[in-house]
């Protein structure tokens, strides 16, 4: 229900919404410290498969003369197995200024030192903002080249994940997530969070809170950032092959019919090998996931090998992964070599963002100021609804 509606239909005022609002945040803050601090020092997680992935939330313009949106940049965690959230962080600091940042910058030299040692390297100056978009703006009207690489991939997808490298490559620091976009602005009140930060923050805090472990598989949206903040979160953990990192890209923009065909060319194709082979379904997966490993696509500046996944469903219908962390010597014995490969395919088959992609759709559909934009009337497609927050401090204890 919008806020405005609320306040109608209980007759209060908005003070006091706002004030419920900070009241039952809090509570929730402190319900789930209490909740996830057990899960610290427990001994039986075993293995944990978790979805990572980002989302973005718009923030309507407050003032009409520069009508330019604000985005946060939330990413969150989940468990596949049982949908648990490990944690959402969004990139804004609602008890920051930033006129009072200035004054403190200038107090305390940050200009002088280089952007990692500053005291306030985490956050986002209104014209640092502006600044970066309009470099950004000009980095992107650079042609690329389309690729004359053979592939096993599928065109859309080859060519999604392709961009996705493509544009990482353009940026000033490919592991700082997002560029800024001159169609949006920083935000009147707070002040925005350098991606690249909140997503090292993320995985630090989920890796912490699963340290006991027996080991972690994450499955990740294909983001250099957040590549770099597992790698540097779990280094140990990855040398000694009790923690892995999967790319996953997954194509959703179809109709359904056309999902419907992806799908049931995949069930067929699945029903095929369980009649030819006369195995069961799981280890027909199996096989054509073998099939699949045996000729991987390399893309990208480092050559990563993408797999083609067999298996589509409704939610998931093409989707290609990258094992970022296949750091494994190939086994010389030819039965240990057989079921090294057959391990590989089955952390292969788990990747999914489905588990995560669960909770970024609960978000949109429970609260409707994280509703999708419409197109204003403007030429430029700036976005605004009339349900979206404009006070982007009250988006986040809603999230």
């Amino acid at each position: 229900m919008p806020l405005r509606r609320i306040i109608k239909v209980l007759g209060i005022s908005p003070a006091i919404l706002y004030d419920r609002i900070d009241f039952i945040h809090e509570q929730c803050q402190i319900f789930a410290g209490e909740r996830e601090r057990g899960l610290l020092d427990r001994e039986d997680l075993g293995k944990r498969y978790i979805s990572t992935d980002r989302q973005k939330l718009i923030v309507n313009w407050s003032d009409r003369k520069s009508r330019k949106n604000t985005v946060l940049l939330s990413i969150a965690s989940a468990d596949q197995i049982t949908g648990y959230l490990y944690a959402a962080n969004v990139n804004f600091d609602g008890e920051m200024d930033s006129e009072k940042v200035k004054e403190e910058m200038t107090k305390f030299g940050d200009q002088r030192l280089a952007k990692p040692f500053r005291r306030f390297a985490r956050v986002w100056l209104p014209q640092d903002w502006d600044d970066a978009a309009v470099r950004a703006a000009a980095s992107r009207k650079g042609t690329r080249r389309a690729s004359e690489e053979p592939t096993e991939l599928p065109g859309e997808l080859l060519a999604a994940v392709k961009d996705t490298y493509d544009a990482a490559q353009e940026r000033e620091d490919i592991e700082s997530g997002d560029d800024p976009s001159t169609a949006t602005r920083a935000p009147a009140k707070g002040m925005l969070l350098h991606e690249q930060t909140v997503m090292a923050a993320h995985i630090q805090f989920v890796t912490r809170l699963l340290q006991k472990a027996e080991k972690l598989r994450f499955f990740v949206d294909q983001e250099s950032g957040i590549r770099a903040a597992i790698l540097v979160s779990v280094p140990e953990r990855v040398l000694n092959r009790t923690a892995d990192a999967f790319y996953v890209k997954v194509l959703k923009e179809f109709t359904v019919d056309q999902k419907k065909g992806i799908v049931g060319a995949a069930k067929r194709r699945l029903r095929k090998v369980m009649s030819d082979a006369g195995v069961d379904e799981e280890e027909a997966s199996l096989i054509l996931a073998l099939e699949e490993l045996s000729s991987p696509t390399l893309i990208g500046k480092w050559g990563d090998p993408w797999f083609r996944h067999p298996i589509a469903d409704m939610r998931e219908p093409q989707k290609g992964v990258s094992w970022l962390t296949d750091i494994d010597e190939p086994e010389t014995d030819p039965e240990k070599r057989s079921d090294q490969l057959r391990h590989f395919a089955r952390l292969h088959l788990k990747a999914s963002l489905t588990a995560v992609d669960r909770f970024f759709m609960q978000v949109r559909r429970a609260l409707t100021v994280a509703e999708r934009g419409v197109i204003s009337a403007s030429a430029d497609r700036r976005l605004w609804f009339g349900k979206n927050a404009y006070n982007p401090a009250v988006l986040v204890k809603l999230v």
